[in-house]
């Protein structure tokens, strides 16, 4: 088989794994994760504060913030009115008032604490269920995973 062939079916199988394994992980999430309050794990309002919390050193425009989300303006707009009640907050540029920076609030930073938690500890009980191996195991291909996850990019390539 010549190296472009082999390639090109390294990387279908590969995808193919990552795709199952990604609605696997998603069906896990949406099954398992079912917090204590009204935040479902799976929503985009949840994808936001995930984003803001861990996007805290930096204040983000709307637009910006949009676009990190890979939603509209206006998607945003709604989400950020039902969410500002509590757990983020506008803060208006003192040089322009008309640019807008959302921030996570201390509520909404205190809730994502209690979610991770939460998620935590049901990730724990699950993983009761395994050898110290398959932990070990696991643990070092999730790592990997993780640094791995670095260089993806979703981008549509028309070309493919």
């Amino acid at each position: 088989m010549n190296p472009g062939k082999k390639n090109s079916n390294l990387l279908k199988n590969t995808g193919i794994h990552f795709l199952e394994f990604a609605l696997g992980f998603l069906s896990l999430a949406k099954c398992h994760y079912q917090p204590s309050h009204d935040m479902k794990v799976n929503s985009l309002p949840f994808f936001a504060l995930i984003a803001l919390d861990s996007w805290a050193d930096q204040d983000y425009t709307m637009s910006e913030l949009a676009d990190k989300l890979s939603i509209t303006k206006q998607q945003l707009s709604h989400m950020i009115k039902v969410l500002e009640e509590r757990l983020v907050e506008r803060i208006h540029d003192t040089a322009n008032r008309r640019r807008v920076y959302i921030r996570i609030c201390d509520s909404g930073r205190e809730m994502m604490n209690q979610m991770k938690q939460e998620m935590l500890s049901s990730t724990l009980f699950g993983l009761r269920a395994y050898t110290p191996e398959e932990l070990a195991s696991m643990d070092e291909c999730l790592c990997r995973l993780m640094e791995l996850m670095k260089k993806f990019n979703c981008e549509t390539d028309e070309t493919a």
